[in-house]
């Protein structure tokens, strides 16, 4: 963190931040493509934002439950990291469904946030890199990232460098962002009937369920990797819809 005056400045709150405005950006230059306005946008973010915060606190609550539940207060902290990207998605997509209920604008909406989302993930994803979280494996490749002691998780305490998960994972929403780019140029899919942020979830699914092999911890219920099985439904659901584009 840096400080301004009498103001203190979060790196993950900044990013955080940066990403929102930077993706929202992209998404309003887009809003010619499905016949709105850029104001459509900038009006329901804070809805978006406000709901896609709620639901990522949750979702990481939930899977750190063991220790929120004897650190009541830490469960507001959202300052300190902690935002489960599953959860922020179902969230930011119930505040964008209440700002458009009297509009009849959700699906167009939601193809406008498939193309500020993973830009706005990409830039995100750095203030992991600050918090020292988010990553993954020990390894002595030379890209490895160092972690400090009080930062590691017990199980893996003697290694020093780590897996940049937060890298992956920012590159490869950098290339879905590319992705989807490609498939409105090229008149792949449609826009304004919400299938470009189906095709969103299922390209940052595929690439989500690979990067869970790297963790050292992972959310499981009855030994299932929670992260993968949602990512696996979201690639099933966008390739049952690549089927049936039109």
């Amino acid at each position: 963190m840096w400080t301004l005056g009498k103001l203190t400045f979060h790196w993950y709150g900044f990013l955080i931040g940066l990403g929102t405005l930077v993706g929202a950006g992209v998404s309003a230059r887009m809003t010619r493509l499905v016949k709105l306005k850029g104001d459509d946008v900038w009006s329901g973010l804070l809805w978006v934002v406000g709901g896609g915060i709620i639901g990522a606190r949750l979702y990481h609550v939930v899977d750190y439950w063991g220790y929120y539940s004897r650190n009541l207060v830490e469960i507001v902290a959202v300052w300190h990291g902690g935002l489960g990207i599953f959860g922020g998605i179902l969230g930011g997509g119930v505040g964008l469904w209440i700002y458009t209920r009297k509009k009849d604008i959700f699906l167009k909406m939601l193809d406008l946030v498939a193309f500020g989302l993973p830009i706005g993930q990409a830039i995100g994803r750095w203030g992991n890199f600050f918090n020292q979280e988010l990553y993954g494996k020990p390894t002595s490749l030379p890209w490895g990232i160092y972690i400090r002691p009080e930062n590691r998780l017990l199980s893996v305490i003697e290694y020093e460098r780590f897996q940049p998960l937060f890298l992956y994972e920012s590159l490869w929403c950098l290339g879905v962002f590319g992705a989807l780019h490609w498939l409105v140029k090229d008149k792949v899919v449609k826009l304004g009937k919400g299938r470009l942020f189906i095709f969103y979830l299922g390209l940052y699914g595929l690439g989500r369920f690979f990067l869970e092999f790297l963790r050292i911890e992972s959310w499981k219920i009855y030994g299932v990797n929670v992260a993968q099985a949602i990512s696996l439904g979201l690639v099933g659901w966008a390739t049952y819809w690549w089927r049936r584009r039109a």
